[in-house]
């Protein structure tokens, strides 16, 4: 049960992406590094289940209009509980100030590299999968990794900041590109935000909380 379903969201998820691939002005070249990766896993099901309190407040069936999106979201919430889902804090070792995020915060990968593979379904050195539950009004501070990192916007809504970009507002279907040591921010207003982020290129690499 557990393989199965985390190779259905891993399938649904790619669908999503090979979709938005097709769109205008599309990063087609990342979209599509991301979905070979993905076709390319192999899950072993070998994960501990966690559960988390931020799935039970966040995680709920929603109308979601993008087809794609909605599909991904019904399968998340059918493999959430089978899911190792953390709040983060041990991604931001002596980070002052996290609490807040971390509170209503959580994420779980479903493949990854062999140095992160502890909680993930599938070992890769392609594609890092992690599904992603932020409840409202809680901003994910500035943060940067070497990674080249896609997101996909999975139910919700939410503010984008990109390096100097101004704030922009994301919505279920949406796709946006983290280039390598590209500082990026996400905040919440009123409703929580479910979202994939795909890491596609130094798989191995950490993430590092930007400091004004």
């Amino acid at each position: 049960m557990t393989e199965a379903s985390f190779k259905t969201l891993a399938e649904l998820s790619a669908i999503a992406l090979r979709a938005a691939a097709a769109q205008p002005f599309a990063y087609r070249a990342e979209l599509d590094l991301a979905v070979q990766g993905m076709h390319a896993l192999e899950f072993a099901g070998d994960a501990k289940p966690t559960g988390h309190p931020v799935l039970e407040r966040h995680l709920k069936p929603r109308a979601v209009r993008h087809p794609h999106a909605g599909a991904v979201l019904d399968c998340l919430i059918d493999a959430a509980p089978y899911g190792n889902w953390t709040s983060g804090t041990n991604a931001y070792p002596n980070e002052p100030g996290m609490e807040a995020f971390t509170a209503d915060y959580a994420f779980m990968s479903i493949s990854g590299s062999a140095r992160w593979a502890q909680g993930c379904y599938a070992v890769s050195d392609k594609v890092g999968i992690s599904y992603t539950v932020q409840g409202p009004n809680v901003t994910y501070p500035d943060h940067a990794h070497k990674a080249i990192e896609i997101y996909y916007v999975i139910s919700g809504k939410a503010l984008w900041k990109r390096g100097g970009e101004p704030w922009i507002e994301r919505y279920p279907g949406d796709v946006i590109l983290h280039t390598a040591g590209m500082r990026h921010a996400m905040k919440t207003a009123d409703e929580p935000l479910v979202s994939m982020a795909v890491w596609i290129s130094d798989i191995e690499s950490g993430l590092v909380v930007v400091r004004a």
